[in-house]
Formats: C-alpha cells, sequence, structure tokens
C-alpha cells in the first residue's frame, strides 16, 4: 500500500512538473524573449501627477536654499542607457550641516525616482557619481535635504537621443 502511494504520488508530481514546463516555456522560446514581449505589450508610461506628488512630499512647502547643489551633466547624451552624473553638496559634514538625503529624479521616466543616497557626518564628501537610464530628453532634479531643514534644488534638462526604460 505504501508503495503504491509512493509511485502515485512520484507520477502525480512528474505530470506538474511537466505540464509547469510546457507553459514555461512554450515552443523553447526563453524566459527573456517572453518577459520583452510583456513588456512591450504592458507599457508604462510616465505619470505627471505621481511626479508632481513625490516632489511635494520631499520639499514639504519648505524654501528652497540657492546655491547648495551642484550638478555635472552632459546637455545631450548619446544613449539613455549610460547618462552620467555627478553631484555635490555645498556643506561641511559636520554634526550641524550635512545632507541627510540626496533624491535624483528623472521627471519623464516611467518610475521617476532614479536613487536616494543617505549621508552621515562621517562620510566623507557629499559627492556621488554614478550612471542611470532615462526613457527620453526630460528635466533631470537633484533635491537635497540637509539635517538643519533646508533644502537644495537643482535642475537640468538632458536631451537623450537613443530612450531606455520603455
Amino acid at each position: 500500500m505504501e508503495k503504491l502511494k509512493r509511485n502515485t504520488l512520484k507520477t502525480l508530481l512528474t505530470f506538474l512538473v511537466s505540464s509547469i514546463a510546457k507553459v514555461s516555456y512554450p515552443n523553447g522560446n526563453p524566459y527573456r524573449d517572453r518577459f520583452q514581449s510583456y513588456r512591450q505589450t504592458f507599457r508604462i508610461e510616465p505619470n505627471k501627477e505621481e511626479t508632481e506628488r513625490i516632489i511635494k512630499n520631499i520639499i514639504k512647502g519648505r524654501e528652497i536654499s540657492k546655491n547648495l547643489v551642484k550638478v555635472d551633466l552632459p546637455d545631450t547624451v548619446e544613449d539613455g542607457n549610460v547618462v552620467p552624473i555627478t553631484f555635490r553638496i555645498n556643506c561641511s559634514m559636520s554634526e550641524n550641516d550635512y545632507p541627510t538625503k540626496v533624491h535624483i529624479l528623472a521627471l519623464d521616466n516611467p518610475f521617476p525616482e532614479v536613487a536616494i543616497y543617505e549621508f552621515f557626518p562621517n562620510s566623507g564628501e557629499a559627492e556621488v557619481s554614478f550612471r542611470f537610464r532615462m526613457r527620453a530628453s526630460s528635466y533631470v532634479m537633484v533635491l537635497a535635504e540637509m539635517i538643519d531643514g533646508r533644502i537644495g534644488l537643482k535642475k537640468r534638462y538632458v536631451d537623450v537621443m537613443l530612450g531606455a526604460c520603455s
């Protein structure tokens, strides 16, 4: 009786695994091809209201401090997959003068929040260089929240020749 149960269970599991494999990989197409077709079928478009809500939640009605954020960003990039950016926050990085968070937003991306960096007084300098993706030509915004409540903002337009983030 025990052997019959084991054989029945093995047969059932074999059937389930083979049926799942047939559903997962029809006609031998790899996962990436199916995912790519899914992405093209259900494209995510930028939502301006959501982007404005994110910006308002960061600023929270505070006054913008001038000359707090410095951004090095090209005016034109050929490939939206690799957009270089360097930002620097003008502060002393002491206990009372450092950024708690720096938000990088690409306003016309489907998901505008590109990165959020957190800093601490012993972080050294508040400067970061990295590359990110842009869907299309748009504004890139760097918002710095300081420990004393100040907020800095720098906004630059970047012209993208070949977009990413479809």
